[in-house]
């Protein structure tokens, strides 16, 4: 075989591998970005409240992370997060953490880079109060991809959700609209979720979803 027809197929080989990995990273993006679907729930005679911390975790806002901060103003928003999990539990709220745990991979490792199986990082922030063992695991943007997240929420008769954390544009919007896809009605607590983007555009977008805005002030009353 003549070095130039090596050198074609070796080239061909570089594209069909750098495709490959393309269409992988959209798929997975895809998955990542679209909120569930489930039964609805019930409706019911003395319905909960809950609260969900999604994503503070240590490869994203920790002060132990292994990669530059993501977000701004993190120590005053993990305060505010502090207070509003008290305000839960002293209210009856039930409190809920949700992790992000990312498959472990080679495209993963070496793309995403955080909260990756079996590697340090996935724990929720130190700084966080952490007040039970309510802790669920999901591998998509959206905490009810977890079945075991719903069947918890429903065996508490819980019929409205609070959520702050990370990402707002993403998770968190996500973890929204599969509650309400199930029938639950959603606040998202504007000054207690993280985000890169632009907040305002994103309440604005949460109004269109039907995803309740509020702050945690109005959460304390």
């Amino acid at each position: 075989m003549s070095l130039s027809k090596k050198l074609k197929i070796m080239l061909l080989v570089i594209i069909i591998i750098l495709v490959t990995i393309a269409v992988l990273l959209f798929l997975l993006i895809r998955i990542m970005h679209t909120p569930t679907t489930g039964e609805q729930i019930s409706e019911y005679d003395n319905p909960a409240k809950a609260l969900l911390v999604i994503d503070v975790q240590e490869d994203y806002t920790g002060l132990n992370r292994k990669l530059p901060p993501l977000f701004r103003n993190v120590d005053r928003q993990i305060n505010t997060l502090n207070k509003i999990i008290n305000k839960a539990a002293e209210s009856g709220i039930v409190v809920i953490y949700v992790r992000q745990i990312v498959i472990n991979n080679f495209l993963t490792r070496n793309i995403i880079r955080r909260t990756i199986d079996g590697l340090p990082g996935t724990e929720m922030d130190s700084r966080i109060s952490v007040i039970n063992n309510n802790d669920f695991t999901k591998k998509i943007g959206d905490s009810f991809s977890n079945p075991e997240l719903n069947t918890f929420l429903i065996r508490n008769h819980v019929n409205k959700l609070y959520l702050a954390g990370l990402d707002a544009a993403y998770c968190v919007r996500f973890t929204a609209m599969g509650g309400i896809n199930r029938g639950y009605s959603v606040y998202v607590l504007k000054d207690a979720v993280m985000t890169q983007k632009n907040l305002d555009d994103i309440l604005e977008q949460y109004k269109k979803d039907g995803i309740g805005v509020i702050t945690s002030t109005e959460f304390f009353k």
